[in-house]
């Protein structure tokens, strides 16, 4: 099984109270998603003093959806840097690769979280990327890809993701 090692929880602490470690969420949390590897930028919205990063729950291999609890569990070093980014309208959490963006989304039942991760992302290529409507629904559906990170938590998560070429021909790239 060749190795492709993720980050299943990495999350910002909640605006108010606190959220158990194995909970997905607008925070981030244990989303499961497997584009959270190396050199990816995974932008989440700061909602306290400080924000308070954690990750962990690392993967030497995971498949998308997480079925069964868990992928390959493995112990290991996350190298990240940190910073804020004032991106106004970026639905989080959001993912870039090198390749492509994702907006992930985590709710109570599979479909409430694949439309919201349909939804920010429409958002975010007209309200963001400056994108017409017609055209990014058209994108999407032509190019978009909607893909499970995980069903084993509580709530589901989701990702839609849209390839970064796309932008760049519409004249938009991320800042950093």
């Amino acid at each position: 099984i060749p190795i492709q090692p993720m980050v299943g929880v990495i999350g910002v602490a909640p605006a108010e109270g606190s959220v158990p470690n194995g909970t997905p969420g607008e925070h981030g949390g244990n989303m499961d998603c497997t584009l959270v590897r190396q050199g990816a930028r995974v932008y989440l919205t700061v909602q306290t003093e400080g924000a308070l990063l954690g990750c962990g729950d690392l993967h030497a291999v995971m498949g998308d959806g997480e079925i069964v609890v868990c992928g390959a569990e493995t112990a290991g070093r996350v190298g990240l840097k940190a910073e804020i980014v004032p991106l106004p309208g970026l639905p989080t959490p959001f993912v870039e690769t090198e390749d492509l963006v994702a907006t992930i989304c985590s709710a109570e039942t599979v479909d409430e979280a694949y439309l919201e991760a349909i939804h920010r992302m429409a958002c975010f290529l007209t309200d963001v990327a400056g994108l017409s409507v017609n055209d990014a629904a058209m994108l999407m559906s032509l190019l978009g890809q909607l893909r499970f990170c995980q069903v084993v938590d509580p709530a589901k998560t989701v990702r839609f993701e849209f390839p970064k070429w796309v932008l760049a021909e519409y004249g938009y790239q991320l800042p950093l």
